[in-house]
């Protein structure tokens, strides 16, 4: 069968509370990633580095940390994972409908071009939607999936995973640092490495090394966007070694935790007020916690190694995400700041397009103009606001005029293989 024969989502069908946290979320990541596009990625981990960094700029890391960190990435892969429910229910609700599989993978194919584009082309190599359109292809074999099982499957990959990182923890605790506080000794000395330390101080200069890797970087990105091209493009290799072993399974676990929140109506804000009372309290309070003890330790440490992967990392941005959900869904369910939640839903509504518009807007602040490394650490969070504006303001202005955004279009029409009318 055809596919002209299926339209997508009208506005008029979509569900305001989802739109609304899709559009907290889209914002709310760029307070993380916002780091990496205006620091060499060393610097993000150790913002001490370039020696501008005190006062404020400690505020600010720790806000980011403690409010934003983690959390956003969570909520976003909940969402894709109730969207792809959400998307194979409203096809197979069409009685014309033979070829699900065929319109879904098409969609997962043309979400996997933008993630391309993103990183390859507008310089983005911290861009997940590639990373989602990937997933989602085998995501499709879980939409028959009881709820329980979801969550079984779900609870296992978290608890594999949090044993995964205090196992990192230990061994970077327990042998890499002291691997490398040998190694620096014995360079002060004069002394001669053994292999097994020449490797600790090698890693050690490819993170942290300022005048040989940091400075080079930042001058290079700033000449321009064929000069910024290699640094990029080493970092987008490095996810790509990522995948298979920590980012896949990251995110088909947060993914499955949303389609099992689809299929217990949280995200509709149908549930009591109580049960979203009881998220916001227990969410927050157990994810507040743990990341304070996080940044406590991260600060304590200074920004060591070991500090950068604590085995409390996906217990605190899992509740975090939990006492989000429970806020905005609150939001909705009661029907308070009409104004904002409309804002928001605007932004939800073109979330992909509003995500590559940061990449696009950073891209030409940070490495065409030549602002990359020049920022001290809170004052990126300028840019964020910027950028935070623009999108609140332009988004309800475009959806006015037309259905979806550009890049939503876009992808609408590749996934329904022809043309959708995009004027109101």
């Amino acid at each position: 069968m055809s596919t002209e024969h299926f339209v997508p989502t009208a506005p008029s069908q979509r569900i305001e509370s989802i739109d609304v946290l899709r559009g907290w979320v889209v914002l709310g990541i760029l307070t993380i990633n916002i780091i990496f596009f205006g620091l060499p990625y060393a610097v993000g981990l150790n913002p001490a580095l370039l020696g501008t960094y005190e006062g404020v700029d400690i505020l600010a890391f720790i806000c980011s940390e403690v409010v934003f960190e983690g959390a956003q990435r969570t909520i976003f892969s909940m969402l894709f994972g109730a969207g792809v429910l959400l998307f194979i229910e409203r096809i197979a609700a069409d009685e014309r409908n033979v070829r699900i599989g065929r319109l879904y993978y098409r969609r997962m194919i043309g979400l996997m071009v933008f993630g391309l584009i993103d990183m390859y082309l507008l310089l983005w190599s911290g861009d997940i939607i590639f990373l989602y359109g990937f997933v989602g292809l085998f995501l499709y074999f879980l939409r028959n999936v009881s709820t329980n099982t979801l969550l079984t499957l779900s609870g296992i990959l978290l608890v594999i995973s949090t044993l995964i990182f205090g196992g990192l923890q230990w061994v970077k605790i327990s042998m890499v640092e002291p691997g490398i506080e040998s190694a620096l000794e014995k360079v002060e000395r004069g002394e001669e490495l053994d292999v097994i330390e020449t490797e600790f101080l090698e890693l050690y200069n490819d993170i942290f090394n300022v005048e040989d890797r940091v400075l080079p970087e930042i001058e290079a990105r700033q000449q321009g966007y064929f000069s910024a091209y290699p640094y990029v493009l080493k970092m987008i290799n490095i996810q790509w070694l990522n995948l298979p072993t920590y980012s896949f399974w990251d995110v088909v676990l947060m993914m499955m935790i949303g389609m099992a929140l689809y299929r217990l109506r949280v995200f509709d804000a149908s549930r009591t007020i109580r049960t979203y009372l009881m998220m916001v309290l227990l969410g927050f309070g157990i994810g507040v916690s743990i990341n304070v003890y996080e940044v406590n330790t991260i600060l304590s440490q200074n920004y060591s190694i070991s500090s950068q992967v604590l085995w409390t990392y996906n217990l605190g941005r899992l509740a975090m995400a939990f006492g989000y959900i429970g806020t905005i869904m609150l939001i909705c369910k009661v029907g308070v700041l009409p104004r904002v939640r409309s804002c928001l839903a605007a932004v939800g509504r073109m979330a992909l397009t509003n995500y590559l518009v940061q990449s696009i807007l950073c891209l030409l602040f940070f490495i065409l103009l030549g602002f990359f490394g020049k920022l001290r650490f809170h004052e990126l969070y300028y840019v964020v606001f910027v950028i935070w504006a623009l999108q609140l303001i332009y988004s309800p202005w475009w959806l006015k005029r037309f259905r979806y955004g550009p890049a939503e279009y876009l992808w609408r029409r590749w996934t329904y293989g022809r043309g959708v009318s995009n004027r109101l």
